[in-house]
């Protein structure tokens, strides 16, 4: 009896599977500085502006002479990260569609460079030696607990801990996935805007943000490997399970808060790609991505962190 046969392409010509994190929030987050030089200070004031003074001039009294204003500065240091990457003769010569052995060797220094730049701010932000203002959730205090947690209070303690730290309210939410998807249908927070104790699909973005009364609520989706090289793949969340609440305007100004700002190199695009022959290997091609940048906090005040926000999945 005979039999069909496939023939089985050894790859789709047009088709290809890869994870490319989205939702990177690093590039988004700080209000960016350009600035000519690797290193300098960034200027900053004190609060005597803020004190209260006697006003009232009778007669011939002179006026009140008040203090000098008070200055001080910040220290920057706008560091180079890079990766390089060989592509062979071999490579040129064995990879087919859809593969591309350049494009492929960029891509993949381009999402690493680009992953480390997110996991690097994630933990900066998720560290309370660094934002020391806050609170760690814990049991039925965790917002995954439907019954007994309460992010509306919560998130409300935290405006508040900002608004007496650098005297404006927090205008800006930080989330993990996690995070967003158990207050997106938390029905606290649901309940807040008028809902029922459930809703198809959730809360939008905008929706928690006028639940929890700021400006804006960015969620961070982008995932890393953290296992080994070799061993069964383990991704994981770049932003963890963590709330971060920051006074963050949306570009940087004279006579402003913020709790940081990110220093770039003046004329430098953010991520530079660079290839070059080499010949050794014989015929194969050096790939190199860099970027240069510098996260810095500048008033610790204007910032406030709720660890574990959710229980870990």
């Amino acid at each position: 009896m005979s039999q069909n046969k496939a023939q089985v392409d050894k790859l789709l010509s047009n088709a290809s599977s890869a994870l490319i994190p989205e939702g990177f929030l690093a590039e988004l987050l700080f209000p960016v500085i350009m600035s000519k030089q690797s290193t300098g200070k960034l200027g900053k004031y004190g609060t005597d502006h803020l004190r209260l003074q006697t006003t009232i001039v009778g007669g011939e009294g002179q006026y009140n002479r008040k203090s000098s204003v008070v200055r001080g500065s910040t220290n920057y240091d706008i560091e180079d990260h890079g990766l390089v990457g060989i592509v062979t003769e071999k490579d040129y010569r064995n990879v087919e569609k859809p593969f591309d052995a350049e494009k492929d060797e960029t891509m993949s220094l381009t999402t690493s460079l680009a992953v480390g730049k997110e996991k690097d701010i994630a933990d900066m932000l998720s560290d309370d030696s660094v934002l020391t203002n806050g609170t760690t959730l814990a049991g039925t205090a965790q917002w995954n607990d439907y019954d007994n947690s309460d992010p509306i209070k919560d998130i409300k303690a935290g405006r508040s801990s900002v608004k007496k730290g650098c005297g404006f309210e927090p205008d800006l939410m930080i989330i993990g996935w996690d995070v967003a998807e158990a207050l997106s249908y938390h029905p606290k927070v649901l309940r807040s805007l008028g809902y029922a104790d459930s809703r198809p699909g959730g809360l939008s973005n905008e929706e928690l943000a006028k639940a929890f009364k700021v400006k804006r609520v960015m969620v961070g989706k982008a995932v890393y490997e953290a296992a080994k090289k070799g061993l069964t793949s383990d991704i994981k969340e770049c932003w963890g399970n963590h709330c971060i609440l920051a006074k963050m305007p949306a570009k940087a100004d004279k006579y402003q808060t913020s709790l940081g700002y990110c220093f770039k190199l003046l004329g430098r695009t953010a991520r530079r790609v660079f290839k070059s022959p080499i010949n050794n290997p014989a015929n194969a091609k050096q790939i190199l991505v860099d970027d240069a940048y510098d996260f810095c906090i500048t008033n610790v005040g204007a910032g406030y962190l709720i660890k574990n926000a959710v229980a870990t999945s």
